[in-house]
C-alpha cells in the first residue's frame, strides 16, 4: 500500500470533493481518498500492485480537474514514510 498526494489546484467546493472522491474511490485497489480544499490536494492510499498512479490521475482529470504541476513526477511514499525535503 502506498500513499500519494496529488496537487489539484482547481478544487474549490463540496461538488469538487464529491466528484473526485467518487471517481477515485470507485477504482479497484483504492483503500481511501481524501480531498483537502484548504491545501488543494488529494491524498490517495492504494495498492500499487493492482492500480497505477496514471489511472488515479486519469480519474481526476476525467472529472475535469487538472493534476499538477508535478503530475509527471509525483512522489510515491510507503504509508508512514516522511516526505523528503
Amino acid at each position: 500500500m502506498v500513499e500519494q498526494v496529488l496537487e489539484v489546484p482547481e478544487v474549490s467546493c463540496n461538488h469538487c470533493i464529491n466528484a473526485i472522491e467518487g471517481a477515485v474511490g470507485a477504482l479497484g485497489g483504492v483503500e481511501s481518498v481524501k480531498v483537502d480544499l484548504e491545501r488543494k490536494d488529494v491524498t490517495v492510499n492504494y495498492d500499487e500492485t493492482s492500480l497505477e498512479l496514471a489511472s488515479i490521475v486519469a480519474a481526476i482529470e476525467g472529472e475535469g480537474y487538472g493534476v499538477g504541476p508535478e503530475a509527471g513526477h509525483p512522489q510515491v511514499m510507503q504509508i508512514g514514510e516522511k516526505p523528503s525535503q
